[in-house]
């Protein structure tokens, strides 16, 4: 299915994207994986699991296209998330966290190790 996809049109993601106030480029893609299978295992997988038996090449690009269409008429994010649950009666995931992933705080035993992995005793003799 992947290789099908790779195939089509990126105008939905790219303008998706635009409306996260974002760039859709290959770094954005890769930084932001997450983000990405979430939006398409819902918005185009999930949806043509309702309808389909076996999902084809052909209805993925129709599904793409009609996301397309979505997001031309969509002028936020939360605009098209309205419009995509109206639509197919479907949740819409949350992508904040994808997008802005939150800071990772080490908890004290992961600050000790780090403290002893980068622990360099010459460092303390030389002063």
């Amino acid at each position: 299915m992947i290789a099908y996809q790779v195939s089509l049109s990126d105008g939905f993601y790219d303008k998706y994207t635009k409306l996260w106030d974002k760039t859709y480029s290959f770094d954005f893609v890769i930084n932001h994986r997450a983000f990405y299978a979430q939006l398409t295992k819902r918005c185009v997988y999930d949806v043509l699991l309702q309808t389909l038996e076996k999902i084809s090449r052909k209805a993925i690009a129709k599904q793409l296209a009609e996301l397309e269409a979505l997001v031309d008429v969509s002028e936020s994010k939360e605009d098209f998330q309205i419009f995509f649950e109206k639509k197919y009666k479907l949740s819409f995931p949350d992508l904040k966290n994808c997008v802005y992933p939150k800071k990772k705080e080490l908890s004290d035993f992961d600050q000790n190790l780090w403290i002893a992995l980068h622990y360099n005793p010459r460092k303390e003799r030389d002063t």
